[in-house]
Formats: C-alpha cells, structure tokens, sequence
C-alpha cells in the first residue's frame, strides 16, 4: 500500500497528463515501505526519473545543531533538472513538489530537442495540432457525432492498412503492427465516449506516442508523420 494518499497519487497523475507528454509516457511508483515516497520514470529513456522524498530542511552545520529537533521537508529528485544533469529541491509544502512536475517534463523536452533532433519535428506537430484544434473545434462540448465518427473510423482504418504494408514489407515488425492496431482502436473508441475537445486532446498525445514508437523505422515514422496531419486534417 502506498505511503501516499489516493488524493495526492491521483494529483501526480494529473500533472503527468500535461501539453508535453501525457501520463502513459511514464512509469509511476508508490513506494510502501521507503524514503521515496513516489518514482516517475519517464519509459522512452531511463536517464529521465523524477522522484518525491523527504529530507531534512537544514544542511551542513546547520543540520547537525538541529539534530535534536530535526524537520523533515518534501522534496524532488530530478533528472534533468534545471541547470544539471540531476538536482535536489527541497520544499515547504507537497502541492510544490507535484508542481515541479511540468518544469521536470519541459526539461525533459528541451534535453530530447536537443540531443534527438526528431523531437523537434514532433514539437512542431503537437503546436500544429494545437493550433488546428483551437481553430477547428468550434464546440469542444459537444460530443462527436455519427458522422464525424464514420470518419474518424475510415481515416484510422485507411491509415492502418498502410501500416500493414509495412509489416509486409518488413520494414516495421508484427509486434509494432500490433500496438499501432490497439492505439488505433483506443483512439476510435475514444471518440464515442469523449467530447471533441477532450478526444482530440487524447488523440493528439496517443498519435505523437505513436510517431516515437516506430521512431526506428524511417518509412513506418515518415507514414505516422504525414498520416497524422491527415488524421487531424492538417494536410
């Protein structure tokens, strides 16, 4: 059982689900017996972890005059960090240890932008998408209705069968056809159950997850890539 209240994982959550990256680019821990109170590993490159401790609020010779009456304080280990490879943040309050989240994730952006250039392609999409929804998406409320969800299905469906010429052509493997399958379906399922606005959000985060994942296939990338802007009628 977690040491953490179900508030409070449910909080670190939500702030893994933000503009840059969407929760299911990470794995996350609730230690139940442990000094780390919560781990977050970013799973596209491990040298990315974020975790949630407490230490003790003074240091040096500070921390040793105090040690009768030590105070534990939160605190985050992040890597990267602001200015160095992995940094210590100490904290008055937990609420600004989940805060830190979104800095740790644009840190984690601006590192990949700059040792993998196609991150950047892939900041470009993800402000198009954005751009594309806020002009296109007139009442995000509303649901998506049978109609658009007909097309929707055909666009997915179209793009799939391109996936799985690739695979015939081995130029990406049956396990990733598999999974571009299933992400397809969540995304087509989740325009019966979601508002526009949501789904596209959804969407969008599920398609850039994709791009990454056929990452090391330069046909099976260039074909998320371009079949994206159709998707979400960018081409």
């Amino acid at each position: 059982m977690s040491q953490l209240k179900a508030s409070i994982m449910k909080s670190i959550y939500e702030a893994l689900d933000n503009k840059i990256f969407s929760v299911d680019d990470f794995m996350v821990e609730f230690p139940n017996a442990d000094r780390i109170l919560a781990k977050i590993r970013f799973i596209h490159n491990n040298d990315y972890y974020f975790h949630i401790t407490e230490v003790s609020k003074s240091e040096g010779i500070a921390a040793i005059v105090a040690l009768s009456k030590d105070v534990k304080v939160p605190a985050t280990i992040e890597s990267p960090g602001d200015y160095k490879k992995v940094e210590v943040n100490r904290f008055e309050s937990f609420d600004s240890c989940i805060n830190r989240i979104i800095n740790w994730c644009e840190n984690i952006r601006l590192d990949l932008c700059t040792r993998f250039p196609v991150y950047k392609d892939l900041d470009e999409l993800k402000r198009q998408f954005d751009q594309h929804i806020q002009e296109h998406i007139h009442n995000p409320s509303d649901l998506v209705s049978v109609e658009e969800l007909n097309r929707i299905n055909e666009k997915f469906d179209t793009l799939y069968a391109e996936f799985v010429k690739l695979s015939e052509e081995h130029k990406i493997t049956k396990g990733l056809l598999d999974e571009i399958k299933r992400d397809f379906e969540t995304i087509k399922a989740n325009a019966t159950q979601y508002t526009k606005g949501m789904w596209a959000n959804l969407a969008k985060n599920r398609i850039v997850q994709i791009i990454k994942k056929v990452g090391g296939s330069p046909e099976g990338r260039k074909l998320m890539y371009d079949g994206a802007k159709r998707l979400l009628g960018l081409d």
